[in-house]
């Protein structure tokens, strides 16, 4: 990594990554939700939302959400506590002409009334979807467990109630905030990507100046991490019981070596007694709350039974385990941290980036000792969820809370001690890229798929001790394993693996039965489009029907719509992908910006259940799913007519970025090798510069004809929607 910092004080990182395939860019401000005025609750993360609605040099179609979603570029933001960050990544060809929009963004957003009240109805949508996620509930219940910083019980989503309704007054505040927090000091610059890093220091030094110098204000420090003397919660809530203990702990790369070694499924670890002693099948690891010094360290188990005893188990058991990490030696630490960085490095170069500014940092040993200090249980709050806790009804972030505070004292159990297993492999072992990828699959409904990922997780976690991978995704409706590593080792680990799917063992059986019953309460307490989404490839595979309803969580309404290729030629999947992306942001400027009907509008190409074609979704806090799903037919009755107005020049554009796509590949073997599979698997044809080139306004209108089926809601669509 090369760091600079430019003539007006902006901190920029370079990264060049030769093996990217796509390049990606961050501005990362060290100022959050807890920096905002508090007579406006929320205005840190409505601010984040308004600047996309443009800025004085881009605007309309041009702005980087419209300009994004017609590249195929991928973009987001989000809000902490004491950080924001925007983001986007595309193919290094037009990669400065997305980083000229970000900049400018940012530096002259143009925060005009009527986008500051389009935005506040979306994020009240946001606001009351997340009033019935889970994940959120739980972690504003476990705010409570702390006494400070003070703003960490504050309401910071915001919603129409906290913004009210002098929009001058709230489009004033916005800006004054703009220019407070939006210079140079206060903001980094990250860039990553396959160019090298004169050119991306160029590109940082050409656009980052921009942004102006340091007027005086700093944002205010974030007091110190304190715990309340009463630190142990229930909460309850439907679905499947977890408990979750967190720290307060200084923020450092240790926590990322932790992560691993809690996380670890290898036999005699942790997580796989838990398991064996059916008290907890999963867990996972969280930073709830970040500043520049401290964070919350969040541990969660996914719980077995709703029984005291097993929540006790599950501490003692834990406790013991954190005693026992106290002697690993330098070389276990150096082995899990190896680990760790194997994983991150196969992560996208947006998402390195975002682990690196708002998550958790490459694994490293710095921080390990301290950290290890912090790990006590005087320093640990407990919370308990469950849908049979007895609670009454406390605000905290913006929710109200079913929680206990006063039945719940913790207690020891009895469980033996035992010796958790930490690997040390041979000292030959090694990280190196795999020498062979085997990848094989089959088509597999979600509880098959529960029950291989129970057999095969001891198994992947020992081979990535070995220095190889055995990775098992459920992807499309497809159960996917691949093996990378040496050709002998390869083909003696899959015979070994198919043994285990062929004749499941009895605690996998009953691993896996558990893991499909918490599956299935997670996928119920999330969000609508994302329960319908998982609910497609069975339906695609399976159903007669082509409209379904599903319960879900919460009071949203949210419709899917799947409309398949007409013909499974390269013709008819180029011409499918090119008029996704046209269609893209014009269902997105109609749907969220001028009829803006809710939170998730989202039109794109999509592969599913061994099929291609083009996915429209809305869920809505406002209309009914029969109101949405005649926005979706009245969309694609236009669809032949947005067809019919493309003009040559923007055909060709939006072929030359086809052809571009043709050349990019995955970084990492493993997910090139698993789309391989996928491709060949679902007979979708080869795509090709011929197939590119014939792409014809008369054959988007084909498919586009295709599309509205003459008003249709039967044939071959598929429509899911809430209940």
């Amino acid at each position: 990594m090369h760091s600079l910092t430019l003539a007006n004080g902006l901190r920029v990182n370079v990264l060049h990554d030769p093996q990217a395939p796509r390049a990606a860019a961050l501005i990362h401000l060290n100022a959050g939700s807890h920096h905002e005025p508090p007579e406006f609750p929320g205005l840190a993360h409505l601010f984040e939302h308004v600047v996309f609605a443009g800025s004085r040099r881009f605007q309309g179609d041009e702005r980087l959400m419209m300009w994004a979603q017609a590249e195929g570029a991928k973009l987001n933001a989000s809000t902490h506590a004491t950080s924001t960050a925007w983001f986007f990544d595309m193919t290094p060809a037009k990669f400065e002409a997305g980083l000229a929009r970000l900049v400018d963004m940012l530096v002259q957003p143009l925060l005009a009334e009527d986008s500051v009240r389009q935005e506040v109805a979306v994020v009240d949508a946001e606001y009351k979807m997340l009033t019935g996620h889970a994940d959120s509930l739980c972690d504003a219940a476990a705010s409570l467990a702390f006494s400070a910083p003070a703003q960490l019980h504050d309401f910071h989503i915001g919603n129409r109630a906290s913004f009210g309704e002098n929009i001058p007054a709230l489009q004033q505040a916005l800006t004054h905030y703009h220019q407070q927090c939006f210079t140079a000091s206060h903001l980094t610059l990250w860039l990553q990507g396959s160019q090298s890093a004169d050119e991306l220091t160029t590109l940082a030094e050409c656009y980052g100046n921009a942004f102006a110098t340091d007027r005086g204000y700093q944002p205010e420090r974030a007091q110190p991490l304190i715990l309340e003397q009463n630190r142990h919660f229930q909460l309850c809530l439907e679905g499947s019981p977890r408990l979750r203990f967190s720290f307060p702990v200084a923020y450092c790369p240790a926590l990322t070596l932790l992560r691993q070694l809690v996380t670890d499924e290898a036999p005699g670890s942790l997580l796989d007694t838990l398991r064996t002693l059916a008290l907890a099948d999963n867990v996972r690891v969280s930073l709830p709350y970040t500043s520049a010094s401290d964070a919350i360290l969040s541990i969660e188990f996914l719980a077995c039974d709703t029984t005291s005893a097993v929540r006790a188990r599950i501490e003692t058991l834990f406790c013991h385990w954190l005693q026992q990490i106290r002697d690993l030696s330098t070389g276990h630490l150096r082995h899990y941290a190896g680990l760790a960085q194997r994983e991150f490095c196969r992560l996208s170069p947006l998402d390195q980036l975002r682990a690196r500014t708002l998550d958790f940092p490459p694994a490293a040993q710095n921080g390990w000792q301290t950290l290890l200090a912090e790990l006590h249980p005087q320093n640990m709050t407990r919370l308990w969820i469950a849908p049979d806790v007895q609670g009454q009804n406390v605000h905290a972030q913006g929710f109200s809370l079913p929680v206990d505070i006063a039945a719940w004292h913790p207690s020891g159990d009895n469980v033996t001690c035992l010796t958790f297993n930490f690997y040390l492999p041979p000292a030959e072992t090694s990280f190196k890229t795999e020498e062979c990828i085997l990848t094989t699959g089959a088509p597999l409904t979600a509880y098959q798929a529960c029950i291989a990922r129970a057999s095969l997780r001891a198994l992947s976690a020992l081979s990535a001790h070995q220095g190889a991978s055995l990775v098992f995704t459920c992807v499309q409706g497809n159960g996917i394993l691949q093996l990378g590593g040496r050709q002998e080792w390869a083909t003696r680990t899959l015979a070994t693996a198919f043994a285990l799917l062929r004749t499941p063992s009895a605690a996998a059986l009953a691993q896996g039965e558990r893991l499909f019953e918490q599956d299935q309460q997670l996928l119920k307490s999330d969000i609508a489009v994302r329960t319908l989404l998982a609910k497609l490839p069975e339906v695609i595979s399976t159903s007669e029907k082509n409209i379904l309803e599903f319960p879900t969580a919460g009071d949203d309404a949210a419709v899917l719509m799947f409309c398949p290729l007409a013909q499974n030629t390269a013709g008819c999947l180029a011409a499918t992908q090119i008029l996704a992306s046209i269609l893209e942001p014009k269902f997105f400027q109609q749907f969220r910006v001028e009829k803006n009907i809710g939170y998730v509008v989202s039109c794109r190409f999509h592969q599913t259940a061994r099929q291609s074609g083009i996915l429209l979704a809305l869920q809505s806090p406002v209309f009914n799913a029969e109101d949405l799903l005649v926005y979706i037919d009245a969309f694609i009755a236009e669809i032949p007519a947005i067809t019919g107005g493309i003009s040559a020049l923007a055909l060709e554009e939006k072929r030359c970025a086809l052809r571009e796509s043709l050349s990019v590949k995955p970084a990492d073997r493993l997910e090139y090798a698993r789309q391989q599979w996928l491709d060949e698997f679902a007979f979708t044809p080869q795509m090709n510069k011929a197939a590119i080139d014939a792409t014809t306004t008369k054959s988007l209108m084909d498919f586009a004809e295709a599309m509205s089926g003459s008003g249709s809601r039967t044939g071959c669509r598929f429509i899911l929607k809430t209940l």
